[in-house]
C-alpha cells in the first residue's frame, strides 16, 4: 500500500486521493508507514480524503487521522484497543496441556499457555506507549487537545454517527460523498476516477 501511495505523489494526473479504509487495525508500525505516505501526498499539494467502510479501528483510524476530510458511514466501527488472545483455558477444559523449554524468560510465548506476569507487563507498557502516540497524532490531525481525545478514547468503540458528534469524522456518507469532497477540495468541477490497486 505504501508503494501504491508513493506513486500518487509523482503522478501529475492525480489531483486528489480518496483512500477507502475498511480495517480492524493491526500493526502501529505499518499504520505509521502508510500515514507518512499520506502526509507526503498532502505535502505535494494533493488533498487526501478518507472514506471509511464497516470498520476503521486502531491502525485504520491511525492512518485516517491527518486526512483533509474523513467521511464515515453511520455504522462504521471506530475505536482503538490492543489484546493478546490465548486459548490455554479452552485447551485445559478439554484436557489438553502444553509445556516446553525456553532459553530465556521471554522465549516460548505461546497462545496455548498463560502469559507470564513479566510478559504481561511488557505488553501493557507497549500498549500504553502506542496509545499515547495515538492520542497525540489524533489530537494533531483532528485539531483537538490530547486531553479531549483521551476523554473519548479509553479503549471505547464508536459508531460513525457518534464519531461525527465527537469530531472524529467530518461527515457521514459513503464513497461517492468522499469522492465529491475530494473533488471540491482539489477545485475540480470535472474529473475522472482512477482506481489504484495492486495488480492481480
Amino acid at each position: 500500500l505504501s508503494r501504491l501511495l508513493r506513486s500518487v505523489v509523482h503522478d501529475d494526473s492525480i489531483k486528489a486521493l480518496v483512500l477507502r479504509i475498511d480495517s480492524p487495525g493491526g500493526s502501529a508500525f505499518a499504520a505509521e508507514q502508510i500515514r507518512s505516505e499520506l502526509l507526503a501526498i498532502q505535502a505535494a499539494g494533493k488533498p487526501v480524503v478518507v472514506s471509511m467502510g464497516s470498520m476503521a479501528a486502531s491502525g485504520g483510524y491511525w492512518i485516517a487521522a491527518d486526512a483533509d476530510r474523513i467521511v464515515a458511514e453511520p455504522t462504521t466501527i471506530i475505536g482503538v484497543f490492543g489484546l493478546f488472545a490465548s486459548i490455554d483455558k479452552a485447551l485445559e477444559y478439554v484436557g489438553i496441556h502444553t509445556d516446553g523449554i525456553a532459553t530465556t524468560d521471554f522465549a516460548g510465548i505461546d497462545p496455548s499457555r498463560p502469559l507470564p506476569d513479566h510478559v504481561k507487563q511488557v505488553i501493557q507498557m507497549n500498549v500504553e506507549n502506542t496509545y499515547q502516540r495515538f492520542i497525540q497524532l489524533v489530537a494533531k490531525g483532528r485539531k483537538m487537545t490530547p486531553q479531549a481525545v483521551d476523554k473519548i478514547a479509553q479503549g471505547r468503540v464508536w459508531s460513525g454517527l457518534d464519531a461525527k458528534e465527537l469530531g472524529l469524522v467530518d461527515e457521514l456518507g459513503s464513497q461517492p460523498e468522499a469522492i465529491a469532497a475530494a473533488a471540491k477540495l482539489a477545485k475540480l468541477p470535472n474529473y475522472q476516477i482512477e482506481l489504484i490497486e495492486p495488480e492481480l
